[in-house]
């Protein structure tokens, strides 16, 4: 009976592993295409995501439009470092559920992760330097693994509520059948 309880868990491990594993490859290639496109591009796909984000906030809200362009021109910049900030998250996250989810002890985990973070942005910024008409940044390598951190902590979040949950559960099923 418990060797089948570990092979069901280990097969979780396994597919957890490979999803996770696929999406935090997906998502450095899909930071990689971001940081490839020049000045121009770059700057005309966050002026298109300012774009849609104030057309929906404007629509929800119920607000007139005013001047859109003057708006989005103010938001940009803010919208492009909120970018850098949850791509990292989404890393920090996936590689932080990694470790812990393969039962490593989490503080070397989320140090080894923090690594990662502080390495992955610096390249990235690196290679935009290459790119023309783009720059490197320490700025953004600081926000990106403030993401990564902040994903790190949503994770510890969740993976808390989580041993909350099952430990209640246990002692609802504990005690029920004691009586």
């Amino acid at each position: 009976m418990k060797t089948v309880k570990r092979d069901q868990n280990l097969n979780r491990r396994e597919i957890y592993t490979i999803t996770a594993g696929s999406l935090l490859v997906l998502l450095y290639i899909v930071i990689f295409c971001f940081s490839s496109e020049d000045g121009t591009q770059s700057s005309q796909v966050s002026k298109a995501v300012t774009r849609v984000l104030l057309k929906g906030y404007y629509g929800i809200t119920g607000q007139k439009w005013g001047t859109l362009a003057g708006m989005v021109v103010r938001l940009e910049g803010f919208v492009r470092k909120m970018a850098h900030f949850l791509e990292y998250f989404c890393v920090g996250f996936l590689s932080f559920s990694l470790v812990v989810v393969w039962n490593r002890p989490v503080r070397k985990g989320a140090l080894l992760v923090l690594g990662q973070l502080l390495l992955s942005a610096a390249l990235d910024e690196l290679h935009q330097y290459f790119v023309p008409g783009r720059w490197a940044s320490m700025k953004d390598v600081i926000i990106d693994t403030a993401g990564g951190i902040a994903g790190m902590l949503f994770w510890l979040l969740i993976y808390g509520c989580i041993l909350l949950y099952r430990r209640k559960i246990s002692r609802l099923y504990i005690h029920g059948q004691r009586e």
